[in-house]
């Protein structure tokens, strides 16, 4: 199987069609958009493009089975547009503040974990915008970029360490 080559970032129609063809498309008002979807709704569908995709690699790709091969050959897939070292930390990066979101959205607020999660991902989303930084900067502002990305990934750190303790007092309290 090859792949075309894509000058740049899906159109909004584009995607649109895209999901169409998935049987995932959202339904457009066709008074407030008359002509199809706009420019700026392209990160909403490219959302519920990732979405649909994620979706399906899970029933697809389970990494439980015995052999693996559905996920051997979602990573070989994935890895046929994410040549570049720089982009594929980015989009390590993007997956971690999605999680780290998503735990956000569905977390139990009496789960002690859920908090503990969401800082490590947070923690490990900037220590990787960290690493592209580091070895892919060519400025002052990447630099600036570096040392923000450093500092945030300290934070999240402390604030991971403070809610694992937490967690572990509440969830395994010490015997007496």
């Amino acid at each position: 199987m090859t792949r075309s080559s894509g000058s740049g970032p899906a159109s909004a129609a584009a995607l649109q069609r895209a999901l169409a063809a998935l049987g995932a498309a959202p339904t457009l008002d066709r008074t407030h958009r008359p002509h199809g979807p706009r420019p700026e709704d392209a990160s909403l569908l490219l959302g519920i493009l990732l979405a649909k995709a994620e979706l399906d690699a899970a029933v697809r790709a389970d990494p439980g089975a015995e052999p693996p091969e559905g996920l051997t050959a979602l990573i070989r897939g994935y890895n046929t547009l994410t040549r570049s070292e720089e982009r594929r930390l980015r989009l390590l990066a993007l997956r971690l503040v999605r999680t780290a979101f998503d735990i956000t959205l569905y977390e139990d607020t009496g789960d002690p974990c859920a908090p503990a999660a969401e800082d490590a991902a947070m923690t490990a989303a900037n220590m990787i915008n960290a690493y592209r930084l580091a070895r892919h900067s060519t400025g002052p502002s990447d630099q600036r970029a570096l040392l923000t990305a450093l500092e945030s990934a300290h934070q999240f750190n402390r604030s991971a360490a403070k809610a694992i303790e937490h967690a572990r007092r509440r969830l395994a309290p010490a015997s007496e």
